[in-house]
């Protein structure tokens, strides 16, 4: 039987299906291990392969951001699997292998301590254009007003990405993100986080979901 300890991005060790956690060199890795019992795979078996499959391969698209996101979890586990600890968890809608999909509201691209983004409003007035704004509420000489705004939209029925690492600075407020003219008229989904300027500190992730003109 495999346990979970310390949460759901702590370490994970033994197996759970078909899904094991092990150590090597002081890491832990999740995979899924092939079927070489010549019997065929139970439900319960072929449920928790989709599930990882699902995971695995959304986040994968994800990997640039998800090794800045979940760098704080390199000590004993790399960012990769800590964040597929979370969303096999938490991030997927169904109740079995037939219909399991991803709830990206609930998909986190970053986790840590920094402030989150704040009193944020999208606003969708042009084609091919994402208007975001934010608040802040820090002192004019906290060091956080220089964390970078990092974006990410997805278009579902595209399958397609817009990634940014650089958008802007906290003290910015503001940042017009251009996307391709063949989202018009698609719900898309949108993750926002800050950077620290040095690159080793993050905020939680903000997910919103909008139409585009």
């Amino acid at each position: 039987m495999g346990k979970y300890k310390k949460g759901i991005l702590g370490p994970f060790r033994g197996k759970v299906g078909n899904v094991v956690g092990a150590i090597w060199r002081g890491i832990q890795y999740l995979k899924s291990l092939p079927d070489v019992s010549g019997a065929n795979p139970t439900p319960a078996q072929l449920n928790i392969r989709a599930k990882l499959t699902l995971i695995t391969g959304f986040l994968r698209n994800l990997k640039a951001d998800i090794d800045v996101g979940y760098q704080q979890f390199k000590k004993g586990i790399t960012p990769m699997n800590a964040a597929v600890s979370y969303h096999l968890k938490y991030a997927v809608k169904g109740v079995n292998a037939a219909n399991y999909t991803i709830d990206y509201d609930k998909v986190m691209v970053s986790v840590g301590k920094l402030p989150a983004v704040e009193d944020y409003e999208l606003v969708v007035d042009a084609p091919g254009k994402i208007k975001y704004t934010w608040t802040h509420t820090l002192e004019a000489d906290d060091p956080s007003l220089t964390d970078r705004l990092r974006l990410v939209v997805y278009n579902p029925a595209k399958d397609k990405w817009v990634m940014l690492k650089n958008a802007a600075a906290r003290s910015a407020k503001t940042y017009t993100l251009n996307v391709p003219a063949l989202f018009g008229g698609d719900d898309v989904y949108t993750w926002m986080y800050f950077v620290s300027l040095d690159g080793k500190q993050v905020s939680d992730s903000i997910s919103v979901q909008i139409t585009l003109l």
